[in-house]
């Protein structure tokens, strides 16, 4: 017995899907799995939608029981937080951050079946009633076990039967050139010190006063926020880095980015905007660096 075992809620194959889409209200609407999660109907195969900010398509189960992860990588970072702690409640999938930029996704059966043959070698297992209840010893081997799935791509496929991933990718390698290295991390310094030099001069206190004064009467909720990995603010912090370009629009986003205090209540000021900076591109570093040619290999 595991946390990942499936309940009776977890859809399991198509025809389950298909009995659950049964009772639908409003079919444009969709079907609520969860406050998260809705599943829509798309000709035979029933579409997998994320809810919140507005709607975003996560996965598609077709009527051969062949269940197709859609979402591209920058999606599914930006939705991980959710999907790592709830995907295996409504779906029989779990998944797990390796490192930065690498998430890893297997059937729920699969982790299971490796997770109770390594505890079943380990002499070191805990057979206590206490842990039998609370799944310790068996907890420890998930993570070696998920270590050893294939990594999240965009249109990676299972048997959402049998568990088998039917098209698994080799690892990624990224194998960076000397030459190119230097001219991304040159073009970055230069890009930093120029937001540094705004914040000096205090370029950015009106730019934060009229993001406050929008924010004021709303919820948190509901403020304008840039999504990084989107491919709108991706290309602009590309083109700004690449040109050493600062504009309006980027540094109101780097301004809507900065959060202080408790409930984000806090106004920040001009030198919050640098702590900002670099998490944005930290976050985004290895799209940025595949933009500019860093990568040799990726393999």
């Amino acid at each position: 017995m595991t946390w990942l075992k499936p309940e009776d809620r977890t859809i399991l194959n198509h025809e389950q899907a298909n009995s659950l889409w049964s009772r639908v209200r409003n079919p444009e609407k969709g079907k609520p799995i969860t406050g998260w999660l809705r599943m829509f109907k798309v000709g035979d195969d029933f579409l997998f939608k994320i809810q919140g900010y507005g709607s975003t398509d996560l996965c598609r189960l077709s009527p051969d029981n062949r269940f197709t992860f859609v979402a591209p990588p920058e999606v599914f970072q930006s939705h991980a937080q959710t999907l790592v702690s709830s995907l295996h409640r409504w779906l029989p999938f779990t998944c797990m951050r390796h490192r930065k930029g690498l998430y890893r996704v297997a059937h729920s059966k699969t982790v299971i079946a490796e997770m109770e043959k390594r505890y079943n070698a380990d002499p070191e297992k805990d057979t206590s009633e206490f842990n039998n209840m609370h799944n310790y010893s068996m907890y420890r081997q998930y993570n070696p076990v998920m270590r050893e799935q294939p990594y999240f791509f965009e249109g990676i496929e299972f048997d959402i039967v049998d568990g088998t991933c039917l098209n698994p990718r080799p690892d990624v390698k990224m194998v960076e050139k000397p030459d190119e290295r230097k001219q991304w991390r040159r073009a970055l310094a230069s890009f930093k010190k120029g937001i540094k030099a705004r914040v000096r001069v205090h370029a950015f206190d009106g730019i934060i006063d009229k993001m406050w004064a929008e924010r004021q009467g709303q919820s948190r909720w509901d403020w304008r926020q840039p999504q990084w990995e989107s491919k709108q603010w991706i290309d602009l912090l590309e083109t700004s880095i690449r040109e050493n370009e600062f504009s309006q629009e980027l540094l109101m986003g780097l301004a809507q980015t900065t959060d202080l205090g408790y409930y984000k209540a806090t106004k920040p000021e001009g030198k919050d905007i640098l702590k900002s900076l670099d998490k944005v591109c930290n976050d985004q570093s290895i799209e940025l660096r595949r933009r500019f040619g860093v990568f040799s290999t990726e393999a």
